[in-house]
């Protein structure tokens, strides 16, 4: 009889991880709705990355397999070499394409020039991977489920993160990309204004206008993304700062570490920076610019309560942070936003009431800064269209093949919220 009630133990449990929901005795509460386990998936690709990559093999495959003998046939030195050209670009576009895919952005510790680590700051913690974050730029993913060093930008079209590691070769990848597909529109219009010389058009004319007209489609409005896509990110590296910052409206270094000294003035309820009296704000719209300088978190997404110093640009601390700025035995955790709404509701006014330090805390007033909003420019748009800030949890990429630790246990709403949520970037 024991024997029996352990291996029916075993396939119940066995049963609920194959289908990736928690058994009941697993469940918080003990049995309560049913949370979804985070395990390892193989990569599912979006419809804009079918399409995508499907535009650019059709671009690829109708120059290789109606224009390039036309070419060929011609026998001069100048078109052998322009074609030679062509697929040595191809080649180094798809090698390219390979390290930005399967490259590890995880971030690690002492993996940075030293000069970006700030000695004097004390580290923050991420709640989902638990990675012990002390350089700037460090960001956790939802989508690839791990914290990527030097985060630029989740890229929609690849679904892969692009990190400090592989900015450079993306960025190589999206010029080449350019050149075959400026390559591609040229020869196809150049195809149709001599349309004797290919041998489709003398099998059906239509079948040659209609595969002839559609690669000028394709190729003209990749080769105009892919030119606007680089000519932004030449902008960024001009200006120094990622494709995350500049949506977010943030100072180079954004997400940051906690800034030195925080703990003594944000327990007295006073700005680290000026030593003014910090007032509290709640912030409704969730495209408003505000985010805690300790644990960076984006405060108008998560719609907490938070204080904010009138005087100073952008210096705000969440409500969690400033209970753990009286407890210095706390660590400074960086949530999801869904996860500090819940801890902040648990603690927020308890903190607030019950401290028995001397606080100069204030209610919101007229003297506040005005609310930035995230942009709205022609580059934040392209942004957009190319990425988004990692914010998006619904589905799997490439770089969960180097996730490592995935928490084992998510609520399905927190889900939901997140994914709804999401902005573009890249």
């Amino acid at each position: 009889g024991v024997r029996r009630v352990r291996v029916g133990t075993r396939i119940a449990r066995g049963l609920a991880w194959a289908m990736s929901v928690s058994p009941p005795w697993k469940r918080p509460g003990g049995g309560g709705r049913a949370v979804a386990r985070r395990l390892w998936r193989p990569p599912q690709w979006s419809l804009v990355q079918i399409c995508s990559h499907l535009a650019v093999f059709y671009a690829i495959a109708a120059f290789a397999f109606v224009i390039q003998p036309a070419w060929l046939a011609i026998g001069n030195c100048r078109s052998s070499v322009v074609i030679g050209t062509f697929w040595l670009i191809f080649v180094l576009s798809l090698g390219l394409y390979g390290f930005v895919c399967f490259a590890d952005t995880r971030y690690r510790e002492g993996t940075e020039d030293t000069a970006s680590v700030l000695w004097d700051s004390e580290p923050r913690i991420c709640d989902d991977c638990s990675a012990s974050i002390t350089h700037k730029r460090a960001k956790h993913c939802q989508v690839c489920n791990k914290c990527i060093e030097g985060f630029d930008h989740h890229c929609r079209y690849l679904n892969v993160c692009v990190g400090s590691r592989t900015y450079t070769p993306w960025y190589c990848f999206v010029v080449f990309l350019f050149a075959l597909m400026a390559f591609c529109s040229y020869s196809a219009v150049h195809a149709l204004t001599t349309p004797e010389s290919y041998h489709l058009a003398s099998v059906s004319l239509v079948a040659f206008y209609g595969v002839a007209g559609l690669q000028v489609c394709v190729s003209s409005l990749l080769s105009l993304f892919l030119f606007s896509l680089s000519a932004q990110h030449v902008f960024f590296i001009r200006q120094g700062i990622t494709t995350l910052e500049y949506i977010k409206d943030q100072a180079a270094g954004f997400p940051g570490v906690p800034p030195p000294s925080w703990r003594e003035h944000v327990s007295r309820g006073e700005c680290y920076s000026c030593s003014e009296a910090m007032e509290v704000v709640e912030v409704h719209d969730p495209n408003q610019v505000w985010f805690c300088n300790v644990c960076q978190v984006d405060l108008s997404r998560a719609g907490v309560e938070f204080y904010t110093c009138p005087s100073c640009e952008n210096v705000s601390v969440c409500p969690v942070c400033r209970s753990v700025a009286r407890d210095r035995r706390r660590a400074i955790v960086t949530y999801r936003t869904s996860a500090l709404r819940r801890v902040a509701d648990a603690q927020v006014y308890k903190d607030v009431l019950g401290s028995s330090c001397t606080s100069r805390l204030s209610s919101v007033s007229g003297t506040i800064r005005a609310p930035r909003l995230s942009r709205r420019t022609f580059s934040a748009a392209v942004a957009a269209v190319e990425g988004h800030t990692g914010e998006n949890v619904r589905r799997n990429s490439f770089c969960t093949l180097g996730a490592s630790d995935p928490r084992d246990v998510e609520e399905v709403a927190d889900d939901e919220y997140e994914s709804g949520s999401s902005t573009g970037e890249a």
